[in-house]
């Protein structure tokens, strides 16, 4: 028996990467698009894809920001797309789910051009960017998140999730719109007015209201100096999935705070991130 077998050009240390910048997945109609940079390991063959959804409070969006650590795990075979989404001082909260979603769909509707294999995406980010892949993971199918935006048609679901430090339940830890007015741009007015867009913002929420059929595995790590975001917030998430049988795990970093540097520059940590995503996108 004769077979052809194609072999992916490789270095020692893995795939050779690719940045592409400025790739538009949105634009609306007052003008304002949103980009995504994209990390590309020169392969002919489809590779699984995570998305990295950076944090800055919801309004400090810097796509370019970890692109050296994040090239690391490119390396390994992922196409990595960093993507933006609106800042809550130019759209309340669901226009992040809403974006990020859309760039999820997007990169399925051109999987193609990029080399990824559409079977397996997993989604990644840091405090607000953590908050949204959370979101992400535990919303799946449920069609009303992706009524906004193009590139309709296409899912928006996630096969792994990995959370740094994110903020899960407004409502406990950050109610004091003078202290962190952030939160009064998130939900479109002060959080005593806004209680419904408070829960729909809490992943727990939706694991509560409207378990999925599946929810995928879920990284969470925190560190126990955190004075951004508490780490029982972690502990809330942690909490909630385990309550329901989802496969989770949750890594307390001792002496650490809210940097996501300190998480992007540990090895022990991309470690575990890299032999979470090939386990849950690779299978291996």
């Amino acid at each position: 028996m004769s077979e052809i077998k194609r072999l992916a050009h490789q270095t020692e240390d893995g795939y050779f990467v690719q940045l592409i910048p400025d790739v538009q997945f949105a634009r609306f109609a007052n003008g304002q698009s949103l980009k995504m940079n994209i990390l590309r390991p020169v392969s002919d063959l489809p590779l699984p894809l995570i998305v990295w959804v950076v944090g800055g409070a919801w309004v400090d969006i810097d796509p370019y920001k970890h692109i050296p650590a994040l090239s690391k795990l490119a390396r390994q075979g992922y196409v990595i797309a960093c993507v933006e989404y609106r800042t809550v001082n130019k759209a309340p909260f669901p226009a992040q789910l809403e974006d990020i979603k859309t760039a999820i769909r997007f990169l399925r509707a051109h999987a193609l051009d990029y080399h990824i294999d559409p079977e397996h995406v997993g989604i990644w980010g840091h405090s607000a960017g953590a908050h949204l892949s959370a979101l992400v993971g535990v919303t799946g199918e449920q069609a009303e998140w992706d009524q906004q935006g193009q590139w309709q048609g296409h899912s928006s679901s996630v096969k792994a999730v990995v959370d740094f430090a994110g903020p899960i339940d407004i409502q406990a830890d950050f109610q004091s719109e003078y202290e962190l007015p952030v939160i009064s741009l998130l939900m479109g007015g002060p959080l005593r007015h806004k209680i419904d867009t408070a829960d729909q913002s809490n992943p727990i929420h939706h694991l509560a209201s409207h378990i999925p059929a599946h929810v995928p595995p879920f990284l969470i790590m925190h560190g126990d100096q955190d004075q951004v975001v508490p780490a029982r917030q972690s502990q809330f998430l942690y909490d909630a999935l385990a309550a329901i049988s989802a496969e989770v795990t949750l890594y307390i970093l001792e002496g650490v705070g809210h940097s996501s540097t300190t998480f992007m520059t540990r090895n022990d940590v991309l470690e575990i991130v890299s032999e979470f995503f090939a386990r849950h996108l690779k299978g291996s």
